[in-house]
């Protein structure tokens, strides 16, 4: 155990150097491929991205290095266009969008306008732990491991009139109020968030002991509660509000006016996930409760600003961009820093403001009818909206077989949270020598938006190209 603990320790000083992927923790391709019906699975250093009381177990490795890997999970959803949609109207180069196309197209974009959310994760090191980290033994029975987390995000909302205009071209205000619609194009409802986070997490379980325990005894093989200390650092930004008269076009010129208030900085701060897990008396069945950033704390006060980005024109013309010599002298734009030129931007205010990631409750069960079978299911409700979570309750389940002990393959489904989806996945490994281990590739496709693939709106890929763990 001292060595393995000297191991651990030395791990800890270079982990500095990683980063990891998985700010919600649903990045890796096994979770995926099982639709995040994780939970019950994660262990080792995985683990304490979904529940640090799986390190308690014994299924879960006293040590485990992630030492190479490389790979990246990546996701794009939006709320409108489905696969379908595309198929229909831009695979064919002789296609002609014609005017029932164009009609079909504005219809599928709600009236609120188009959301959309992006997602990347980076799985990429050599030498240093990627993905998870180290997970190593302490004394007084007491399993720990630290992780680090990078993760980069964006969600948003776009104006429902831009893409009428892109679509059929601009309309003279009159004949939009003769067909019963507002004489202006609404292009200033703007909505979204953005985000970069880094953060290291050290997480410590210990097991129970039920032997003595009459209550438990009867049910219970093992059981084990866990916490995780999380100190997390990046940059935030969100728009605020927005607005102005839109877009307004006359036969004597266009009249523009629109704004957007966001408000960015960087920050720093703290959170605490717990957990407990419990494998059943049969030994098959594993039952994790994870409560995840149920306390934290983050302020966003560095370089703090309140920015106003906005545009005024009126008797807009292309002709007017062929008599001046530089083009912003045809907006209305105030010269704010007195420089002599048009501006487009005037900060508003510099006053610190605090976003915390959301509360999230995670149950996860999973059970092995047989040898090579293990099927799972998964219970995700976030307590407040923000970072790509929704309070929309999530249920997902999975199934995993290996056909042969190193080739598994993954199937999955889950609806509610952000969106629906359904998921594959394989991989080939893990093959373990002494105390190495070896991972030749791993990954998942997912839908989203959408359980079929054709009706998704969006799709998510994570691949691990090669995984080398010392155990």
């Amino acid at each position: 155990m001292k060595n393995r603990l000297y191991l651990g320790l030395a791990a800890v000083l270079v982990l500095g150097l990683q980063t990891t992927s998985g700010a919600i923790g649903d990045g890796s391709p096994r979770a995926m491929g099982l639709a995040g019906s994780y939970t019950a699975l994660a262990r080792g250093p995985e683990a304490v991205q979904w529940n640090p009381a799986n390190l308690g177990l014994r299924s879960s490795p006293s040590f485990k290095w992630e030492l190479i890997n490389f790979g990246l999970n990546y996701s794009m959803e939006n709320n409108a266009f489905s696969v379908q949609t595309y198929n229909d109207n831009f695979t064919d180069a002789d296609h002609f969008i014609g005017e029932n196309e164009k009609l079909d197209l504005l219809g599928d974009v709600p009236n609120e306008g188009l959301r959309f959310n992006a997602d990347l994760e980076l799985f990429m090191a050599a030498g240093i732990p990627v993905n998870g980290g180290v997970a190593f033994p302490l004394p007084k029975e007491i399993q720990s491991a630290i992780t680090t987390t990078f993760a980069v995000g964006v969600e948003g909302e776009l104006p429902k009139d831009m893409f009428e205009l892109m679509v059929f071209g601009n309309q003279f205000e009159g004949d939009r109020i003769s067909d019963g619609l507002n004489g202006s194009y609404d292009i200033s409802e703007w909505d979204g968030s953005g985000w970069a986070l880094g953060g290291i997490n050290w997480a410590f379980a210990r097991p129970v002991n039920i032997r003595t325990n009459e209550t438990l005894k009867p049910y219970l093989r093992e059981l084990s509660v866990g916490a995780t200390l999380k100190f997390v650092g990046g940059a935030y930004g969100e728009v605020l509000r927005s607005g102005g008269n839109g877009f307004v076009s006359r036969v004597e010129g266009t009249d523009l006016e629109s704004y957007v208030i966001a408000q960015s900085a960087t920050g720093f701060g703290f959170g605490v996930d717990l957990g407990v897990a419990a494998v059943l008396k049969d030994g098959k069945t594993t039952i994790s409760v994870g409560l995840l950033d149920f306390l934290d704390s983050y302020s966003w006060s560095g370089d703090a600003a309140q920015d106003c980005v906005f545009v005024t024109a009126s008797d807009l013309r292309v002709t007017s961009l062929l008599d001046v010599d530089k083009a912003e002298d045809v907006f209305d734009n105030p010269d704010v820093d007195g420089d002599g030129d048009t501006d487009f931007n005037q900060e508003v205010g510099s006053e610190s403001f605090s976003r915390s990631l959301p509360a999230r409750l995670r149950i996860g069960v999973s059970h092995q009818p047989m040898e090579r079978l293990t099927v799972v299911g998964n219970y995700d409700q976030a307590f407040s909206s923000g970072f790509g979570l929704e309070t929309t309750p999530r249920v997902s389940f999975g199934a995993e077989y290996r056909l042969v002990p190193w080739l598994p393959a993954r199937i999955g489904m889950s609806v509610g949270g952000r969106s629906s989806s359904s998921a594959i996945g394989f991989a080939f490994g893990p093959f373990s020598v002494f105390h190495m281990q070896l991972q030749l590739l791993d990954t998942a496709l997912s839908t989203r938006g959408g359980v079929l693939p054709g009706a998704a709106k969006g799709s998510q890929i994570s691949v691990m190209l090669f995984r080398f763990n010392l155990i």
